[in-house]
């Protein structure tokens, strides 16, 4: 089958986004000679504006940042944590944290302060200069894409039961068609003041209307929980596979089941002949089932709880495992719901500087509440703690979420040979892995690997259960001898949403002298490149 689009190929810099708007706005940075991180940073902004659905500064945000000057890979943490007077006994009425309203709005948004640390060690160009475009599309209007017009109405129930969101999404009660004009002149004012006065005015000042709005409405956090926020450098986590060098975030990210996925693969002979067989499949749907559980079993905020990584990450744990795993098909893993609306941004300089950043959400729309004075649209990521005691994810003030959230970037000899991530909560490990193995095990450049059909194990809101997707595009013969070995495979169409928008940018160097960048057909977005 034919691409959808080339593969983008250039010289000097990068970008892949999930709008085509963002690509074109932080592409502009680039060529004024901003870094990396400044181009990312322009991306997200607009991405927040053009696609409010997915991404905004209400939410979070997780960063892989290579420095080609001192040839270093940073990871920052941009998640938000629980308000520090929330706790299990909040939500006894209830007796669930709800997943949409004030209620649901219950940790800090943590992306704007994950920009203001990036940007004061890698940044170039003015903070007022990567907010522009972003401030300019919130004031004088976007059009509402295709994308977007659905979202508002799948979720118009939810969006009218909000007065901001009401105000901002709806023209009167009647969701926004293709082609509108969105107008958001209370958020265009709130970037702009982050622009001027610097990130910190939204923790410091924005935050007072955002939690009077919330505290109007019976939600539970405080301008203390905003002002006491800070993002955080991290130590990124890391295997080897096929000889490169793969790193991702580490917990509350979900990084590490992408890694542990890897790890069970590397034991597994593939060749090109093997693409999109029944054995690729099989052995796919496996380890995503074995990462998961391990996943599931520890994933949560390292500072409430010993997570034993080094012993999840050791190849000998995959290697143990393995043919059990293999030769049952029937083994499985029930997974838990999550929310699946997120972006991931890919960028690349002149100088070799790389970024991965993955920003969120949670639901689409989040909690899908809108403070009518700041404009920012909040997210629900705390809607996924548990109220269970024993759950190692419980509900506690201070403390952050597991968060399917992560970044990738691999390596070939000790410098970045690709930037990849998606959207999408379960999905994220499944196509992270997907784009790996179908450029180093099978040879496809990033827009091919992009394009390709994929598989999604799991549960979405609203599944009953884990699922078993294959695109219709995957060989009869392979989902014929998937469903012999027991794999209850449903096929989907193609291109289908719920396997995530992915973009990637694979980097010059002794393979080629370009760079090369793929955008996800899925979605909206675009790589462009200079």
């Amino acid at each position: 089958m034919r691409n959808t689009r080339p593969v983008c190929m250039a010289e000097r810099g990068m970008v892949a986004s999930a709008h085509y708007l963002a690509s074109s706005a932080a592409l502009d940075i680039l060529k004024a000679g901003g870094h990396a991180v400044d181009a990312a940073i322009c991306a997200a902004s607009t991405l927040g504006v053009v696609a409010p659905q997915m991404v905004g500064i209400g939410g979070d945000a997780f960063w892989l940042i290579y420095d080609a000057r001192s040839k270093t890979l940073s990871a920052l943490n941009g998640s938000g944590q629980c308000g520090r007077e929330i706790t299990r006994e909040c939500f006894a009425d209830e007796g669930v944290i709800p997943q949409r309203g004030p209620r649901s709005a219950i940790t800090v948004p943590g992306a704007v302060d994950s920009w203001r640390l990036a940007h004061a060690r890698f940044g170039r160009l003015p903070m007022a200069q990567l907010l522009e475009p972003s401030i300019h599309y919130a004031r004088a209007g976007v059009p509402v894409s295709g994308d977007l017009a659905q979202w508002i109405q799948d979720d118009i129930a939810h969006l009218a039961a909000d007065p901001g969101a009401a105000s901002v999404f709806l023209d009167g009660g009647r969701a926004w068609q293709t082609g509108d004009r969105l107008l958001q002149p209370a958020l265009a004012q709130t970037l702009e003041n982050i622009a001027q006065r610097g990130p910190r005015h939204f923790y410091d000042d924005a935050a007072r209307s955002i939690v009077h709005y919330l505290r109007d409405r019976a939600g539970l956090l405080s301008h203390a929980d905003f002002q006491q926020y800070q993002a955080c450098w991290v130590d990124p986590i890391s295997t080897r596979y096929r000889g490169y060098d793969v790193f991702q975030l580490p917990p509350p990210s979900q990084g590490m089941a992408g890694l542990m996925i890897l790890n069970f693969l590397s034991g597994v002979r593939l060749s090109r002949d093997d693409a999109d067989g029944a054995k690729y499949y099989h052995s796919f749907i496996q380890a995503v089932k074995w990462a998961f559980g391990y996943r599931d079993r520890y994933l949560t905020d390292p500072a409430f709880a010993s997570i034993p990584l080094s012993r999840l990450l050791d190849r000998a744990l995959a290697a143990q495992e393995r043919d059990r795993w293999l030769g049952d098909a029937r083994l499985t893993h029930q997974s838990r719901p999550s929310g699946s609306d997120t972006t991931f941004i890919s960028v690349a300089d002149a100088e070799g500087n790389a970024v991965g950043l993955v920003q969120s959400l949670y639901y689409d729309f989040g909690a899908c509440v809108v403070d009518p004075g700041t404009g920012v649209l909040l997210q629900n990521r705390g809607s996924f703690f548990s109220l269970d005691p024993a759950h190692p994810n419980v509900i506690a003030p201070g403390k952050q979420s597991a968060s399917t959230l992560m970044s990738g970037m691999v390596f070939k000899d000790g410098a970045p040979y690709m930037v990849y991530g998606t959207q999408g909560g379960e999905v994220q490990p499944q196509t992270q892995t997907s784009l790996i193995t179908r450029v180093l095990d099978f040879g496809m450049d990033v827009q091919t690997a992009i394009e390709a059909p994929r598989l999604l194990y799991g549960r979405s809101w609203g599944d009953s259960a884990s699922k078993l997707l294959v695109e219709s595009t995957a060989p009869g013969e392979a989902v014929t001898a998937l469903r012999a070995m027991g794999h209850p495979v449903e096929t989907v169409g193609w291109p289908h949403m719920r396997m995530g928008t992915a973009q990637a940018v694979r980097l010059r160097g002794a393979w080629s002298p370009f760079f090369e960048g793929g955008a996800d057909p899925r979605g909206e977005g675009v790589a462009l490149g200079y």
